[in-house]
């Protein structure tokens, strides 16, 4: 183990006992009269949960690096403990487990000040615990938590040798609309590896607003993996410090689109047309259809970044063709709003010239809970003109 990396993982654990030590200072006051090593685990999880998650999944990350360490090197380097082991090694708990503290603290235990302190410590704990839940839901309604199988292709083509910074930049842009293990991965691997410091900072704060607390390691402490010198040189003078400011209209998307591998490699299940008068109601459809495996295309979340109501022009129907394009169908929200849409009208005209499926859903389902999917043969949407018409009413909705 390389004396970086072996610092940077010992610093982990360090900052993990030193949580937990602060934790169990207010845990212990709240222990029944005869206390276990579970009961105080327990209350740890209960009041503190986003932090036992976070050490949880470092413990996963660890572990996934252990096992690419065996097979290629036959030989693991970190071996961290499991959180419910892992505590142990806190100076604190081990004070409190010790059979001298918990004889004293049976001694002189009295369950009406047990039940006070615990409820005063919720009382604290319960609206930043909810205060987390917020910040994590926002961020993924943000996304879909589904995962697609171009994932593969966008996380190998960032790592390939020969692809820039800034392709880069949009490759992250693209991976961050998707929330799953293999993404949250790979974001940990970049927050620890990556030298560009511009991709290094857009994964570690991506990491923060799902409430993962990543560290954010320096500049000085980035390893370049490679012999040959001028390559090191480039790497460390020039590639660290290169940044990229990406042009967030429909006529960057457009040209990506045409030029880019990163945009011609997605695929969807269903392009959902809707109103974006009903977003809520679809927003609950996408949450259901990722639980069923389907990958699906909405324009406020898959392209979200650069297709804006005011900056509406050619360039966003060329977009949308292309979505259209990449859907194996089209899931049409059937509602009052939808129906008035001329951009539903413009999807659906141009996706029947493709000849694949197109589908429907009731608002009134969607209000119910109910998801009840049927093909769409009414043609009541069908107009020769609806190209024309799209831009000159596009403000509108």
């Amino acid at each position: 183990m390389s004396g970086v990396t072996k610092s940077i993982y010992k610093r982990d654990i360090i900052e993990i006992c030193k949580m937990w030590n602060q934790q169990l200072k207010t845990i212990k006051k709240i222990l029944p009269q005869y206390y276990s090593k579970e009961d105080i685990i327990a209350l740890i999880k209960r009041f503190y949960p986003h932090e036992w998650n976070s050490v949880q999944f470092k413990y996963e990350y660890y572990t996934i690096k252990d096992r690419h360490l065996k097979r290629i090197k036959g030989r693991t380097r970190y071996n961290m403990d499991i959180p419910e082991k892992l505590i142990e090694q806190s100076q604190v708990f081990k004070r409190i487990t010790s059979l001298i503290s918990k004889k004293a603290y049976s001694q002189r235990f009295n369950q009406a000040n047990a039940d006070h302190n615990y409820q005063q410590l919720w009382n604290n704990r319960k609206p930043k615990i909810e205060r987390i839940n917020d910040k994590i839901e926002k961020a993924k309604l943000k996304t879909q938590q589904v995962t697609p199988d171009f994932l593969d292709q966008l996380i190998g083509l960032y790592e390939r040798k020969n692809t820039t910074q800034k392709d880069r930049m949009y490759i992250l842009l693209e991976l961050k609309k998707y929330y799953n293990s293999k993404i949250i991965n790979f974001f940990f691997k970049l927050n620890d590896t990556e030298i560009n410091r511009q991709l290094r900072e857009t994964a570690f704060y991506h990491l923060q607003s799902f409430n993962y607390q990543p560290r954010l390691r320096r500049q000085k402490y980035m390893q370049v993996r490679t012999q040959n010198k001028k390559k090191k040189a480039y790497l460390k003078r020039d590639y660290a410090f290169q940044t990229s400011k990406i042009p967030l209209n429909p006529d960057e998307l457009e040209y990506r689109i045409n030029n880019s591998p990163e945009q011609n490699i997605k695929s969807y299940d269903y392009f959902i047309s809707h109103s974006s008068k009903d977003s809520k109601l679809v927003q609950k459809l996408i949450i259901h259809l990722n639980s069923q495996g389907k990958n699906v295309y909405c324009d406020w979340i898959s392209d979200s970044d650069y297709l804006k109501r005011n900056l509406v022009r050619e360039a966003t129907l060329k977009v949308i063709e292309k979505r259209l394009e990449q859907s194996k169908a089209i899931l049409f929200v059937n509602s009052k709003h939808s129906t008035e849409s001329v951009w539903c009208k413009y999807e659906l005209n141009y996706f029947s010239e493709t000849s694949k499926p197109i589908y429907q859903i009731c608002v009134s389902d969607l209000e119910n809970g109910t998801y009840i999917i049927n093909r769409l043969t009414d043609k009541w949407f069908y107009d020769k003109e609806y190209k024309a018409l799209t831009l000159l009413n596009s403000t509108s909705e």
